[in-house]
């Protein structure tokens, strides 16, 4: 792993971040943020750099094995100098279905210029139209 010695603002790192992320690059992941990072998403929160980056792996590999088409993209809008919104959109495609799931994560960079929260923010529906594309699929999500 590459040690990362910070960025200037959240959204250079929240840039980072995304781009690694979208091309499933998780050592590249894994330097954007700190070492105590929180991940709050839906009730749960995950502590730890590596921790939260797996939580993302496990996801990830999940999503390239199980779909016969993955596309990833994302954009990010800073909102101060020490905190970013990354808007992410997962287009899947399987057997004649189809989802265009989109969801944000709230960032904030800590004083050693790395990520040190991440708030994960549900769009409305989404959450229920991935479960409603998921059991068309006829698959189950690891949790």
């Amino acid at each position: 792993m590459t040690e990362n010695t910070g960025f200037a603002t959240a959204n250079e790192a929240a840039l980072a971040l995304a781009s690694a992320l979208d091309r499933s690059d998780w050592s590249g992941s894994v330097t954007c943020l700190s070492p105590e990072c929180t991940y709050e998403i839906r009730g749960k929160v995950s502590h730890g750099a590596e921790a939260i980056i797996s939580s993302y792996r496990v996801i990830g590999e999940w999503v390239e094995a199980t779909f016969e088409s993955v596309r990833y993209e994302s954009s990010v809008e800073a909102q101060e100098p020490s905190i970013a919104t990354i808007s992410f959109r997962d287009l899947l495609e399987h057997q004649g279905h189809n989802l265009d799931f989109r969801c944000r994560q709230i960032v904030t960079l800590g004083e050693d210029g790395l990520l040190c929260k991440i708030q994960h923010v549900d769009i409305e529906g989404m959450p229920e139209k991935a479960a409603a594309f998921n059991e068309a699929c006829g698959v189950t999500k690891p949790t």
